[in-house]
């Protein structure tokens, strides 16, 4: 099917809008107008291209990414030609090798019927490389040093964005796994008589005990889920559910060194004179010896991790 409905003037300027809002927040309001300036440009450069040259080969989609890579590739090296600070009467000499050089490589991929893979990776290979051949010429053209080039080829827009969306995708995929182990969580204490679900409660960071007390005022949650996925969660739940609900005696003494490190022992003895003799004997050991003795002080572990709470409330609260 050949190109037809393809309008490259406006084409190219959705593009350039589209790339104003990714263009970095650091850079000036010329830089940023000089890129999305270069993106519209080549972009209707390409358009009508492929309209004069390629108008039977190609139909509208195909030359609408064909488009879109010219006008990517010309956004990406754009910044890092900014970034690298390089003098900018040398910009458009190398964008308009970048930009050709995008544009055969895509020519030839969508000739050679790659697939999106492929085509991307030979695409990348070719800009860069003809980018690295132009910062090439300027150095032999003694109008940068070795130095300078370095830094240049140091800058890879591209990488950073891909790099940013890898984090986002996973800090999200990250923060649906921890919601659904809230709600599971809600939906065992749900069953079980209110006493315990306060001792389980209080014996969790501020946190989790603010999403689970939040999971736990939805109504009709089990309805809402899907079962498979809550069943796996559950079965998870019930291997750690004792470590949820006692907190381990040496990790507490471990929270307390932190403590005694961060702000010193005589503060949290200042905070800890009226304490029970038990108490004081437990915190002596656990701050003055090696920690080992205080093992064996008869003290339940939910009072040691109320303890711990208390003290690093308060001593977080002389520090601020």
């Amino acid at each position: 099917m050949p190109i037809n409905e393809l309008n490259s003037q406006e084409f190219a300027k959705n593009l350039a809008k589209q790339a104003m809002e990714y263009v970095p927040q650091e850079l000036n309001e010329e830089q940023k107008n000089y890129i999305t300036k270069k993106v519209y440009e080549f972009g209707a450069i390409t358009g009508d291209h492929l309209l004069k040259q390629y108008k039977e080969q190609f139909s509208d989609q195909q030359a609408a990414i064909i488009i879109q890579f010219i006008g990517e590739w010309t956004f990406h090296k754009a910044i890092d030609l900014i970034k690298a600070e390089l003098e900018s009467q040398y910009w458009d000499q190398i964008l308009q090798q970048v930009a050709f050089a995008a544009l055969k490589a895509t020519l030839h991929a969508n000739i050679e019927k790659f697939d999106d893979a492929k085509t991307a990776a030979f695409i990348e290979h070719n800009v860069k490389t003809v980018y690295e051949e132009s910062i090439n010429q300027l150095v032999q053209a003694s109008a940068i040093s070795e130095d300078k080039k370095k830094d240049i080829l140091s800058q890879s827009n591209v990488d950073k964005m891909a790099e940013e969306s890898r984090r986002n995708a996973t800090d999200s995929a990250e923060e649906k796994e921890k919601t659904m182990k809230y709600i599971t969580i809600a939906m065992v204490l749900k069953k079980m008589p209110g006493k315990k679900v306060e001792k389980i409660l209080e014996n969790m960071d501020e946190v989790q005990r603010q999403k689970i007390q939040s999971c736990l005022q939805i109504k009709d949650l089990e309805q809402k889920l899907d079962a498979s996925l809550i069943n796996s969660y559950v079965r998870d739940l019930r291997k750690n559910i004792i470590s949820i609900a006692k907190p381990k005696t040496d990790e507490l003494i471990k929270f307390f060194k932190n403590l005694q490190s961060k702000y010193g022992e005589e503060e949290i003895i200042n905070l800890t004179l009226y304490e029970r003799s038990k108490i004081q004997k437990f915190l002596s050991d656990c701050l003055l010896e090696n920690g080992s003795k205080a093992f064996s002080i008869e003290i339940s572990p939910y009072i040691i991790k109320i303890l711990y709470n208390h003290l690093k409330s308060k001593l977080a609260a002389t520090k601020a």
